[in-house]
């Protein structure tokens, strides 16, 4: 596979607390793409949704989730992927945040606007949740209709399936609740983001595959989803009155009668475990450079990224660590409004920064001209 669009992170400057042993972290060149596409959906949903507190979403201080998750995104994608994902991140709080009844509702129009779109069928009548999902399918069916499309289909599949459908079940064992999260998390939402971040086509014939081949990874993705996110689950099951939540430590401190400190290492030792199967699982993909296509080694070996970039994201992102902030960019263009294009942005960045050196020069200017007067006033007051 080549690199075109990333670059490998130094692993002294990240922690992975040995959760992803020999899988290196790769960073997109331009996160400045996911931020002005997360927040312009962030601007969207305000207007269109109704207001929400502080988000905490997809973007981080230092890593954005779709720069290290899927670092070889085509730079022209990834600002339309990051105005969808965002609106999944907003989504998923909502479904969250609600009983089962109302989190299927959400899905259903959700579904609804997605099929539509991968279908190109015509849509009267748009929410404004899916006038969000139409706007972006819109774009994306520009770009690469045939890829969209695939990508389209399975996000519905994802909304109809996925989504957080269950999650108010109680799962009974750990191998139940990890069927489900596969297709929660995994396999059809983040295929479909694969496959058009970086314009793959994968046969009928080669799915059942790659489905196995990734197997283990969304399962390592689920279990470190779910290690980071528990806190945030329960705040929002203790704001509803309730305390169940559909998180692998509970059901494993369930299934297992244990205590949470001894769930969380057992998730771990899953988490390493399959991480090792799903390396091995690309060794062989890579190789197979006559039976596989170029597009399936592709994926299967892009796939350690979001395995990587899911977990550094997880450790440093404002939506999983509530003392954690946004970047000085990110805070200025939330405060201050979106620019039409990265490059606008820089350009206004730029010019501040310009404006900022001018009058520090006015002011030197000044304070030189001040002290010569000074010098001039004492020595005419000497003689």
């Amino acid at each position: 596979m080549e690199y075109r669009y990333s670059t490998i992170v130094d692993q002294s400057t990240y922690e992975t607390e040995g959760l992803c042993e020999g899988i290196p972290l790769r960073l997109h060149h331009s996160q400045e793409s996911e931020d002005l596409g997360a927040i312009k959906a962030q601007e969207d949903w305000a207007t269109l949704v109704g207001p929400a507190e502080f988000i905490k979403a997809s973007l981080g201080p230092k890593f954005n989730f779709l720069s290290v998750a899927f670092p070889e995104t085509i730079p022209d994608c990834m600002e339309v992927l990051a105005y969808f994902n965002e609106f999944i991140f907003l989504h998923d709080d909502v479904v969250e945040a609600v009983d089962q009844a109302k989190g299927d509702e959400q899905n259903d129009e959700a579904l609804e606007a997605c099929r539509a779109a991968a279908e190109e069928m015509a849509f009267r009548r748009k929410t404004s949740r899916q006038h969000m999902i139409s706007k972006a399918s819109q774009k994306m069916l520009a770009m690469d209709p045939g890829v969209a499309k695939t990508t389209l289909a399975l996000w519905t599949e994802w909304f109809d399936k996925g989504a957080g459908r269950r999650n108010h079940n109680r799962f009974q064992t750990l191998g139940e609740y990890l069927e489900y999260r596969i297709l929660d998390v995994g396999k059809m939402y983040l295929t479909g983001v694969m496959i058009f971040a970086m314009g793959l086509n994968i046969l009928d014939d080669e799915q059942e595959l790659l489905s196995q081949l990734c197997r283990p990874a969304w399962i390592a993705l689920g279990l470190t989803n779910d290690l980071y996110s528990l806190w945030k689950e329960r705040r929002a099951a203790a704001e509803m009155g309730e305390t169940h939540v559909s998180n692998a430590v509970c059901v494993v401190m369930r299934e297992h009668s244990i205590s949470e400190d001894m769930a969380y290492e057992l998730c771990r030792q899953k988490i390493r475990e399959s991480v090792a199967a799903y390396a091995e699982n690309m060794r062989w993909t890579v190789a197979q450079t006559d039976e596989l296509s170029r597009d399936v080694r592709a994926f299967v070996e892009g796939i350690q990224y979001i395995i990587s970039g899911n977990l550094v994201w997880s450790r440093g992102v404002p939506r999983y660590n509530p003392d954690t902030t946004y970047n000085a960019r990110q805070l200025h263009w939330m405060a201050n409004g979106t620019p039409k294009t990265v490059s606008e942005g820089k350009q206004e960045a730029g010019e501040k920064q310009e404006g900022t050196c001018l009058l520090c020069r006015l002011l030197r200017t000044a304070s030189e001209a001040l002290w010569v007067l000074y010098r001039y006033i004492s020595s005419r007051g000497a003689s």
